[in-house]
């Protein structure tokens, strides 16, 4: 099993929300795409892998909330039928016009890129920066 850098309390107070249903496996996938963004920074680890600086850990423990806050947050949207805007089309036609969208979200790009507010807490440690050196 791989990290996961945020526990269902650490998330709560993060939020100040509770986290929803799922939230022991929406961390583990959240902590997957914070350790798969951040595989090229260097940083300090334990011998389980885990950083050992108390600011790069708080920010994969951040990043890691704040991505599971935007699918919880989309959830919800989507489950009290707000943001249907949002929603793909799944068919259109101009002849008589026929519009459908989907009833259930699904999976997009969104699900495997970090959001904007998990990008600027790891790269405010610059744990998004590929260095190069000679």
């Amino acid at each position: 099993m791989g990290r996961i850098y945020a526990t269902t309390a650490e998330y709560e107070a993060f939020t100040g929300q509770p986290a929803p249903a799922n939230a022991a496996r929406l961390l583990a996938r959240a902590s997957r795409l914070v350790s798969a963004a951040t595989k090229a920074a260097i940083y300090d680890t334990d011998p389980a892998g885990y950083p050992t600086d108390p600011d790069v850990r708080d920010a994969f423990r951040d990043a890691t909330c704040a991505q599971v806050a935007e699918w919880a947050r989309r959830d919800a949207a989507a489950a009290d039928g707000e943001d249907v805007a949002a929603s793909p089309w799944t068919s259109v036609s101009a002849g008589g016009l026929s519009f459908s969208r989907q009833s259930a979200p699904t999976a997009t790009a969104e699900d495997t890129t970090l959001t904007p507010e998990a990008v600027e807490i790891l790269e405010e440690l610059g744990l998004l920066q590929v260095v190069w050196q000679a």
